[in-house]
C-alpha cells in the first residue's frame, strides 16, 4: 500500500484515524488500534514477511528489557553481553537478507567455488526497522531508554508513517509522545497541519517526481542499450534523476511527517533543502538526516575516537594525524553508507565517491581553519568568501552530487560509465531521431520549474514553520533560508492553496502509482 494511492488516502487512512481517535480516553485501545493498523499496513505489501517484523519486535523488546534491568542494577558486564547478543542478531539478519546473495555471487565469481544459495527476497523496510532497533538497544545500554510496556514498544517499533523508509527514530523522540497526556486526544490543528504537509508531499511525488521518472527510465535504458549517448543525453540523465530523487524523497519525508502529525506525533526532520548546500558535508547534514545521524553516532565516532587516540599516542604530526583520525574513518563511514543502500557494486562505488568528496571537503575545511588560526596569531583576519566564491561552492557541490547520482541510479557500473563518458563528450554522436524524447518540452519545463522551486522557494517545513512541524524544527528553522519567504496560514487563501495542491496531487495519481525510491532499501 503506497501513501500515494487512492486505497491508502480514501481507505486505510480514514479508518486508521477513526479507530485511533474513536476510543476517546481509552488510550490503550488507541495504541492497540494504531499498532494493529501499522502491522496491517506492513503486511499489505508482502504478508510472508510480517512474521519477521513481529519477531524483530518481540526479540528487541525482550533484549532491551534485559539490558535496561542490567543497567538499573549497575551490572555493566551483563549490559554488554545482552547488547552484543542483540546487535549480532539484528545485524546478522540484515546481513543475511540483504547481502548474502551478493557475497556468494562475488565469491563464486572470484574463486569459481560454485556455492549454491536460493535467491533471497529482501523484506520491505528491513534496513530501516533494523537500524531503529539497533539504536534502541544502544540507547538502552547507555541509559537513554527506559522500560515500557510491550504495547508501547510495539507501536514505537511499527508506527506506519515512518516504518517503511524512515526517519530512523530514537526512543526519546517518540516514546514520550506516546506516553504523554496529549496522546490520542483530538486536536483539530494536528489534522489540519498534518493534512497540509501531506498534500505538499503528495504533490511533489505525483506531479513532479513520477513524471520525471518516465524520462529517467528512458535515458538510462538508452545508456544500457549500447547505442551512442550524446553529451546532452548524458547530462539530461544526471539532471532528471537528481530532480526525481530529490522530489521523491522530499515528498516521502513530507508525507511521513504529515501522517504522523495527524496522529499527534511529531517526527524528526529527515530532509532539509540539501541541494541548497554549499558543501558536500552540509549536503549530507540535510539529506536523509536521521540515517546520517545514526551512522555518525554508531559508526563514525566509534571509529574516529580510537584512531584519534592512536594518532596522539604515536606522536603523529598534524596532517598524518588528521588523515588517521578524520579522513580514514570518514572514508569507511561513507563506504558503509553506500553499501547500506544496496547490495551491488553501484552502491559501493556511490559510497566511495561520496567518501572522496567528504574527505576532500574535510581537508579543504581544515586547511582554511589552519590559515585562519595563523592569521589570527598575526592579528589579521581572513576575508570572508564573496558572492562569486559562494556561488562556486554551490555549483561544485551540485555537480559532485549529480555525478554520484548517476551510479546510484544505473543498473550496473558499466551503464554508469557510459553516462559519465557521454557527460564529458566521449559518448559518440547521436541523432535527434535516436532519442526524440530528450527534447520533450514538458520535461524541460519540469526541469526548469523543479530547479526554481529548489533554489528559491521555502521548503515544506519553512512553509509550515509557524506550526512547529517537526520534532527538532527549532534546531533547523534558521538553516537554508529561502530567497522567497512565505508561510501558510489557515486563511481563505491558505485553504484554497492547500486544496489546489491536494487536488493536483490526487489527480496525478491516475497516471499510475510508483513506489518511493527509498522503499527499495
Amino acid at each position: 500500500m503506497l501513501f500515494n494511492s487512492f486505497v491508502f488516502i480514501f481507505g486505510f487512512l480514514p479508518i486508521a484515524l477513526v479507530l485511533f481517535y474513536g476510543p476517546g480516553r481509552w488510550k490503550s485501545v488507541a495504541k492497540l488500534s494504531l499498532t494493529i493498523m501499522s502491522l496491517g499496513f506492513y503486511a499489505w505489501w508482502r504478508p510472508i514477511h510480517l512474521p519477521l517484523l513481529l519477531g524483530s519486535i518481540i526479540f528487541n523488546f525482550v533484549v532491551g528489557d534485559r539490558i535496561q534491568k542490567a543497567y538499573d542494577a549497575d551490572r555493566s558486564t551483563l549490559v554488554k553481553i545482552w547488547l552484543i547478543f542483540g546487535l549480532a542478531v539484528d545485524v546478522g539478519l540484515l546481513g543475511w537478507f540483504k547481502y548474502a546473495n551478493f557475497v556468494v555471487d562475488n565469491v563464486n565469481l572470484a574463486t569459481g567455488a560454485g556455492i549454491q544459495i536460493e535467491r533471497i527476497i529482501l523484506p520491505l523496510a528491513i534496513s530501516f526497522f533494523t537500524f531503529q532497533k539497533v539504536a534502541y538497544l544502544i540507547d538502552s545500554a547507555r541509559g537513554h531508554a527506559h522500560r515500557m510496556s510491550f504495547l508501547d514498544f510495539s507501536l514505537f517499533a511499527s508506527f506506519f508513517p515512518q516504518l517503511i523508509a524512515g526517519p530512523i527514530v530514537h526512543y526519546k523522540e517518540i516514546v514520550p509522545q506516546i506516553q504523554g497526556p496529549l496522546f490520542a486526544r483530538w486536536i483539530g490543528r494536528n489534522i489540519m497541519v498534518g493534512l497540509m504537509i501531506f498534500a505538499i508531499g503528495l504533490f511533489k511525488k505525483t506531479v513532479i517526481a513520477d513524471p520525471l521518472s518516465d524520462q529517467v527510465d528512458k535515458l538510462f535504458k538508452l545508456a544500457a542499450s549500447g547505442d551512442p549517448v550524446s553529451v546532452w543525453t548524458g547530462w539530461m540523465a544526471a539532471i532528471t534523476f537528481t530532480l526525481q530523487l530529490y522530489f521523491d524523497f522530499s515528498g516521502y519525508s513530507d508525507m511521513a511527517i504529515g501522517l504522523a502529525r495527524m496522529f499527534g506525533i511529531k517526527l524528526p526532520l529527515n530532509f532539509h533543502s540539501p541541494l541548497r548546500a554549499a558543501s558536500v558535508i552540509d549536503y549530507w547534514r540535510r539529506w536523509h538526516m536521521t540515517l546520517q545521524r545514526f551512522i555518525t553516532a554508531y559508526i563514525f565516532q566509534p571509529l574516529a575516537l580510537p584512531m584519534a587516540r592512536a594518532a596522539a599516542a604515536r606522536g603523529l604530526s598534524t596532517w598524518p594525524a588528521f588523515a588517521m583520525a578524520t579522513m580514514l574513518p570518514t572514508f569507511l563511514t561513507f563506504v558503509i553508507i553506500g553499501i547500506w543502500h544496496g547490495a551491488g557494486w553501484t552502491f559501493v562505488l556511490f559510497g566511495v565517491l561520496h567518501a572522496i568528496y567528504v574527505c576532500v571537503n574535510e581537508y579543504w575545511r581544515a586547511r582554511r581553519n589552519q590559515k585562519r588560526r595563523r592569521l589570527r596569531k598575526l592579528k589579521q583576519t581572513m576575508a570572508e568568501p564573496g558572492v562569486a566564491e559562494i556561488a562556486s561552492y554551490h555549483v561544485i557541490t551540485l555537480l559532485a552530487v549529480m555525478f554520484a547520482n548517476v551510479v546510484f541510479r544505473a543498473p550496473s557500473v558499466h551503464d554508469a560509465m557510459t553516462v559519465w563518458q557521454s557527460m564529458v563528450g566521449l559518448g559518440g554522436a547521436v541523432s535527434v531521431e535516436t532519442a526524440p524524447w530528450v527534447f520533450d518540452t514538458t520535461t524541460l519545463l519540469m526541469i526548469v520549474v523543479g530547479t526554481l522551486l529548489i533554489a528559491f522557494t521555502p521548503n515544506t517545513q519553512q512553509i509550515m514553520g509557524r506550526f512547529n512541524p517537526a520534532y527538532n524544527w527549532g534546531d533547523w528553522k534558521d538553516e537554508a533560508p529561502a530567497l522567497l519567504r512565505w508561510q501558510w496560514r489557515p486563511s481563505t487563501l491558505g485553504i484554497v492553496y492547500g486544496g489546489v495542491i491536494l487536488f493536483f496531487g490526487l489527480m496525478f495519481i491516475q497516471r499510475g502509482q510508483t513506489i518511493f525510491l527509498y522503499f527499495n532499501f
